[in-house]
């Protein structure tokens, strides 16, 4: 039976994100591909506000994958990363893989991080407006101008509440197996929060050069899907 791998986008993205290169690098392979909206994520550039908790998007991975015949592979980015360590307390999968992940210990310093850096942000968090914040500053996503360009306008207003759960530390361990990917160029966390994000769970860290926030849709997104190809297939024996 074919393996299905589960794509949980971040903050502000939906399923779009992994359906130009991810899914076709994947279904290329032979896996099943599931990349699903999280509540309030379905149209592509809405500003319309919503309010959902970090809790509901969790509750959202849960349906998607109770609806499987067989536990998939989970690949979270970003949010979606935080939302695959919480689904974990509870849930189960194959494989577990943290793309540019915020790290167990939340958003905090992340988010301090690129406010010190662009200051221009803090009008948009006063007014709960994650959406303004990323399109002015699409930097933080991506590393090429033409990528953000071409992507910010795709992105959707996002939940000040569900923000604000990522601010919480998720301390929990888990025994399914994971990978922490992370590039070296990205905006939002740094290689050091990656690697301890790694030591945390016990798990394998790979940094991709000069990856950005989205490594799934950097040009060279090959150097990434590679990675987790190989340690799909190689935390198997």
């Amino acid at each position: 039976m074919k393996e299905t791998i589960v794509f949980v986008h971040g903050m502000c993205h939906g399923a779009w994100c992994w359906e130009e290169h991810f899914i076709p690098f994947f279904e290329k392979l032979g896996y099943t591909c599931v990349a699903f909206n999280l509540p309030g994520h379905e149209v592509q550039g809405s500003t319309r506000r919503i309010s959902y908790s970090l809790g509901d998007y969790v509750e959202a991975l849960h349906r998607v994958v109770a609806n499987l015949e067989a536990p998939p592979i989970i690949i979270g980015h970003s949010m979606g990363g935080m939302i695959l360590q919480k689904f974990l307390k509870t849930g189960s999968c194959r494989k577990a893989i943290l793309l540019a992940s915020v790290p167990p210990s939340g958003v905090l310093f992340a988010s301090l991080r690129a406010l010190f850096r662009y200051p221009g942000l803090i009008p948009y968090l006063l007014q709960f407006n994650l959406l303004g914040g990323f399109k002015k500053y699409p930097q933080l996503m991506f590393n090429d101008p033409d990528l953000c360009v071409r992507y910010a306008p795709l992105m959707c207003a996002e939940s000040f509440l569900a923000y604000l759960g990522l601010m919480l530390p998720s301390h929990h361990r888990t025994t399914v197996p994971l990978l922490v990917v992370g590039g070296s160029a990205d905006g939002l966390i740094t290689v050091q929060e990656f690697a301890d994000t790694a030591k945390h769970y016990k798990a394998q860290l790979e940094i991709i050069e000069g990856g950005s926030h989205d490594l799934m849709l950097d040009k060279d997104f090959e150097k990434t899907a590679e990675v987790i190809k190989r340690w799909i297939l190689n935390s198997d024996h």
